[in-house]
């Protein structure tokens, strides 16, 4: 984990604000609304930290996130059940199909977006496998 600052935008517990510094870096993170069903479920919107371009040259501090990948807009659902986790959402309709009633019809954008920030996504395993196997 770097230093580098995390922007938290709203009412974060004390146990979801250290888990979302432990996650990311260089970003802002604002909580766009509570659900509806879960005062302990909610949607976040991650934006790169003002004035920093997407694929800014990589430096020899550890980073969380990989700035190759870098979005300029993601929403997660942040879930305490049992451990603090977040859900990346892609779009409006994804939202409503896995959390249904939890948030306002429109929290997120309709279209497709990419698929956060996280550098273990779910594309991580799969590619390394691939790699793993082609180099062995």
């Amino acid at each position: 984990m770097s230093n580098a600052p995390v922007q938290l935008v709203g009412d974060f517990d004390g146990a979801e604000a250290r888990f979302l510094r432990s996650q990311f870096d260089d970003c802002q993170i604002e909580l766009i609304a509570r659900s509806l069903r879960d005062g302990r479920t909610a949607l976040l919107r991650w934006q790169p930290a003002a004035g920093l371009p997407p694929h800014a040259v990589e430096t020899t501090t550890p980073r969380v996130t990989d700035r190759r990948r870098r979005p300029p807009v993601a929403w997660y659902v942040l879930e305490h059940e049992p451990e603090i986790y977040l859900t990346p959402i892609v779009s409006g309709p994804d939202l409503r199909d896995r959390f249904p009633d939890h948030f306002p019809a429109h929290a997120v954008p309709d279209q497709p977006a990419r698929t956060g920030c996280l550098p273990f996504s779910r594309w991580f395993l799969p590619l390394a496998i691939a790699i793993a196997l082609a180099s062995g």
